[in-house]
């Protein structure tokens, strides 16, 4: 499945990815497998962690296998990104004139500090096929 978003973190997302499931797959069979829940009570003053919700984190990833992206029905629906990129009738923010200067990425910036720049760079080749595009045309 294709996972589509308006900023493009979804193009990084391993959610889906084969290599990511059998990973996360293996650690799951390790951890049931050597009891590593057991451990717990050696860990101490606190340093250990909860291995009910670890498990509960593993499970949800090999639960869900596949996102469609915010542009399929997923992400958040008060995203600044989702609802500007919709208003302006924009596929991707790299189309965007403003995007250099949009400051709509900062709550992912924090988490994700190349998202930006990637875009940027993704507008930069947009722009350049859009150029050979208008020349090919001209001939």
């Amino acid at each position: 499945m294709v996972r589509e978003s308006y900023c493009g973190l979804c193009d990084d997302c391993q959610l889906g990815n084969r290599d990511f499931l059998e990973t996360v797959s293996q650690l799951k069979e390790y951890i049931d497998r050597f009891r590593a829940d057991w451990w717990v009570h050696c860990f101490p003053d606190g340093e250990g962690f909860s291995f009910s919700e670890f498990r509960k984190g593993i499970n949800w990833f090999l639960s869900h296998t596949e996102c469609p992206g915010c542009k399929g029905g997923r992400g958040l629906e008060n995203c600044p990104i989702r609802i500007c990129a919709r208003q302006r009738h924009i596929e991707h923010c790299y189309e965007c004139p403003e995007l250099k200067e949009c400051n709509r990425f900062d709550h992912l910036l924090i988490e994700f500090p190349d998202l930006k720049i990637n875009l940027l760079r993704r507008q930069l080749k947009f722009k350049a096929c859009q150029y050979h595009q208008r020349l090919e045309q001209a001939k």
